[in-house]
């Protein structure tokens, strides 16, 4: 079998839930009595072989995703994903490594985590849609005839800038209740960390924490927030969003703020 595929791996797993449940119940059954027999348990192994496809097909799921977040995580790759760049780009600064890390500050290693979080707070059609956009502006940078590539002129695009703010406002809006949200994204960014290489000390045991989330959904959200500073940013975001969604982000960037 090779374990290296997520299909193999979620078939072994499910194959292992289900064999561990039957052997479980045949154990309580000769515990008992035999208020269950063995026939019946042989039919109830039939019935929960026929589950096994159906759990597959959720672990495989699962692994796939993991898999693609662990390898958009990698900064050379994001030149396949240029929108995870560009959305990346806004906090990388905050990443402390070593010794130099605190409670409060960000670690790489939330990246996976963080890219599975997109996918669901964006939806994975839009995020695909905004990775596309940003593709052909990476493509019209490199055949503007500069000598040397430049990310920065792609992150200065005024359709990149565009796709930025739309993509701050989708995950601005998924943090309404503060409370709810926040303890689901803390959790979703720990249980998704890229295991820490043996040199980077203190981060070894690094985790996001509520702190760090703030520090984190500020630098994310730094545009959004700069529009929301100014009477012509503002008028911005209603003709694009409405009066309504304008004044609701305005209170979610000072409950991030708080």
């Amino acid at each position: 079998m090779d374990m290296s595929s997520p299909k193999d791996v979620s078939k072994a797993l499910a194959d292992t839930v289900v064999t561990a449940l039957v052997d479980k119940l045949k154990a309580e059954a000769e515990a008992r009595g035999g208020h269950l027999t063995s026939r019946d348990l042989e039919t109830m192994q039939a019935d929960f072989n026929r589950q096994v496809e159906a759990l597959s097909s959720v672990f495989e799921q699962s692994f796939e995703v993991y898999v693609k977040a662990r390898e958009r995580a990698v900064w050379e790759q994001q030149r396949n994903y240029p929108f995870d760049r560009l959305m990346v780009k806004k906090f990388s600064n905050l990443f402390r490594e070593s010794g130099e890390i605190g409670p409060d500050d960000l670690s790489r290693r939330m990246l996976p985590g963080f890219f599975v979080a997109l996918g669901m707070m964006l939806g994975t059609e839009v995020v695909e849609k905004y990775q596309q956009k940003i593709r052909t502006i990476v493509d019209k940078v490199k055949a503007g005839g500069k000598s040397v590539f430049n990310w920065d002129d792609v992150y200065a695009d005024e359709v990149a800038e565009t796709v930025s703010l739309d993509a701050e406002v989708g995950i601005a809006g998924y943090f309404e209740d503060f409370d709810k949200r926040a303890e689901w994204f803390i959790d979703l960014i720990n249980n998704h960390l890229t295991p820490p290489e043996p040199s980077i000390g203190a981060a070894a045991g690094w985790e996001l924490n509520h702190a760090g989330l703030k520090k984190f959904l500020s630098a994310l959200l730094t545009d959004l927030s700069a529009n929301l500073e100014t009477d012509n940013g503002k008028m911005r975001i209603t003709k694009r969003f409405g009066a309504d969604t304008c004044a609701d982000l305005f209170d979610i960037l000072t409950r991030i703020k708080e």
